[in-house]
């Protein structure tokens, strides 16, 4: 269904109303963290309508790589802290428990900036992970289109991700939530 919308007749088992295209993209973000498949997840309204057919790619993709590179910078300085954390801990721990009494401290820095290189990389990782929506809809959320409400349907026939789904919208302060009869 890539970049299309269902056919008539198929009715959302959950859809919100949000009032931005950015506010939508962190609904969708929250969706896809939940559990709820990209492919169940669809951009609805007169913006998303314009999205799909963008004029010029460039503002969108540079705001889309924008807010990549701040989530993986942010994932990356966690990670990098929380590394270097882990890596003194284990760095005392090890130079406690051997006999090494010359070079105690060369042994704690060189653990450290092992754990700052092992944590940024898994930060990096784990944030880009997370910073980026596998749904069709969540690039278009990033397009330049007029002001307005835009929806998200989330069309899926299990109950759990139904109610899950609407759970995670109903937590972004949607401007209208309803539950389709799917």
């Amino acid at each position: 269904m890539e970049g299309q919308p269902r056919p008539p007749g198929v009715t959302a088992a959950v859809a919100a109303s949000f009032p931005s295209m950015k506010s939508a993209r962190v609904a969708i973000e929250a969706l896809e963290h939940a559990g709820v498949d990209g492919d169940e997840i669809e951009l609805l309204g007169q913006p998303a309508d314009v999205a799909r057919d963008p004029s010029e790619p460039l503002g969108p993709d540079r705001r889309m790589a924008l807010h990549l590179a701040r989530r993986v910078a942010l994932g990356a300085l966690a990670g990098a802290l929380g590394g270097v954390v882990l890596g003194l801990l284990i760095g005392l721990v090890v130079a406690l428990v051997t006999d090494a009494t010359d070079s105690h401290s060369g042994l704690v820095t060189a653990i450290a900036i092992v754990g700052i290189g092992l944590g940024a990389t898994l930060g990096v990782l784990v944030s880009f992970e997370r910073a980026i929506g596998l749904s069709d809809a969540w690039p278009l959320t990033f397009e330049d289109v007029p002001d307005g409400p835009v929806w998200i349907a989330v069309y899926t026939g299990g109950r759990r991700i139904r109610t899950r789904a609407a759970e995670t919208l109903a937590r972004h302060r949607p401007l209208e939530l309803r539950r389709g009869a799917a």
